[in-house]
């Protein structure tokens, strides 16, 4: 989406991207960099107690990857300015794959460009959403220069 200029994007628009596949390194990573080295994310044991049997990959960790899958072309994002109904819908297993899905549901004119707000759905291999939200971007215009062209 974000390698596109508001104009060029219209409501209904969905696209899906590339995956990326979670390892143990992506979660030990992410612990240490957050300091959330909670035991259904670090301790294979401590996870076998819990009704998903197995350790689990941090929702927010699963989020952010989800948003490095995005193309983001210089001049196109103006901010990113947040995020609404977050849920964490299924549990992101260490050897899940997964892609963001991504449609236009709003747009607002704000110069340059305008705000678009865009549902986001990460899905796994089995097509199992486990991330949703809906975000809200400001996106530029296309430069003068290239409309004159």
């Amino acid at each position: 989406m974000f390698d596109r200029y508001y104009d060029e994007l219209a409501v209904g628009d969905k696209r899906e991207f590339t995956g990326i596949t979670i390892t143990e390194t992506h979660v030990v990573n992410f612990a240490g960099v957050t300091g959330d080295h909670f035991g259904l994310h670090m301790d294979a044991e401590y996870a076998k107690t819990t009704p998903f049997k197995q350790r689990i990959a941090h929702g927010l960790l699963v989020l952010s990857c989800g948003a490095g899958l995005i193309p983001l072309l210089p001049g196109r994002v103006v901010a990113f300015l947040g995020m609404e109904e977050v849920r964490f819908l299924a549990p992101c297993f260490f050897g899940d794959t997964i892609h963001p899905v991504m449609e236009v549901l709003e747009k607002k004119d704000k110069a340059p460009g305008g705000v678009v707000t865009i549902k986001e759905d990460i899905l796994n291999q089995r097509g199992e959403v486990v991330v949703s939200a809906r975000i809200n971007i400001w996106v530029g215009s296309r430069p003068a220069e290239e409309l004159s062209a």
